[in-house]
């Protein structure tokens, strides 16, 4: 088992070939150079899996296939901090025997399952990586360019993701955020697990409600009213359409804004009031640095907060 601890930010691949020299100026990097990944999805048809938090993903790699299971775990804003198991595979379909018994829940009949998977989704995509070596930590940085597949229906997939293979957690976020003030970085909170479901029906991205209690609570409610502009953007053209999701994303910034000043974060108290108050002038942040460089900063403060391990070797 692995804790797979990465931020995720979305750029756009005309943007990606100056990741090299920005990395480059953040440590000692090592080119691993690209190589082609093929990833299916499975599931059962009534979402067994995706109901138990749990995701099932077969991949071919350089002409060998792993299958890999991830457990819930824990989303602090633009960190995402999941077990996962990874193990190899002959084929193309899950081989469920083949996991540690423990991971399952109690009661899982894992012979039941493994005659009702179904392949839901697939997410192929040329992934270029590096490591970077950054003062007492390492780093693995990757971009991901292809689509997700579900059906006839298909989504562009230009991802950034930075992992903590070893060491302290603080590098990660001095990288990203240097990224965010040289690129055009937006952040990324939706998985491709569950860009994959969305696409396929399988599940809706449902607005939250208006009252949330604490900051991880408003951030989810304020990055989910962004992932749904995004979504319906390419299906709505007038941008007065999409008014109630500006005025929603204003009211969780102002929200957080007042959370912060009860903690004495002043300095971001006063960022969330400000992108709050573009977005009632119809200002679109969601794309601003300061927007960014904000939910950053925030993920950092809910990861000092949380507890989350800070000198994780991968296995």
């Amino acid at each position: 088992m692995s804790i797979e601890l990465e931020l995720k930010f979305l750029l756009a691949t005309a943007d990606s070939n100056q990741l090299p020299g920005l990395l480059g100026a953040c440590g000692t990097i090592t080119d691993s150079g690209p190589a082609a990944l093929l990833n299916a999805y499975y599931d059962t048809p009534d979402n067994w899996f995706r109901r138990h938090n749990m995701g099932l993903r077969t991949r071919l790699k350089n002409g060998r296939f792993e299958q890999t299971i991830k457990l819930a775990g824990q989303h602090h804003g633009a960190l995402q901090a999941r077990p996962e198991f990874n193990v190899p595979a002959t084929d193309i379909v899950p081989e469920l025997a083949a996991f540690p018994s423990e991971i399952w829940p109690a009661d899982t009949d894992v012979q039941a399952l493994q005659q009702k998977l179904t392949e839901i989704f697939r997410t192929d995509f040329i992934r270029h990586s590096w490591q970077l070596a950054c003062e007492d930590s390492v780093l693995e940085v990757v971009y991901d360019c292809g689509e997700v597949i579900a059906g006839r229906k298909t989504e562009l997939i230009a991802e950034l993701e930075l992992e903590l293979v070893s060491g302290n957690v603080n590098p990660l976020f001095h990288v990203a955020d240097q990224l965010i003030t040289k690129l055009p970085l937006r952040t990324g909170w939706l998985s491709k697990a569950a860009r994959g479901y969305l696409l396929a029906d399988k599940q809706q991205l449902n607005m939250p409600l208006a009252q949330q209690q604490g900051l991880m609570a408003n951030l989810t409610a304020l990055q989910t009213v962004e992932a749904l502009y995004y979504r319906q953007s390419a299906a709505i053209q007038a941008q007065t359409s999409q008014l109630p999701l500006m005025t929603s994303a204003s009211h969780y910034l102002q929200a957080l804004s007042k959370e912060l000043t009860a903690l004495q974060y002043h300095s971001h108290s006063a960022q969330a009031e400000a992108l709050a108050g573009q977005l009632q002038q119809g200002v679109i942040v969601f794309e601003q640095s300061l927007y960014n460089h904000f939910l950053l900063a925030l993920t950092m403060l809910l990861v000092q907060q949380n507890g989350v391990a800070t000198g994780q070797e991968k296995s």
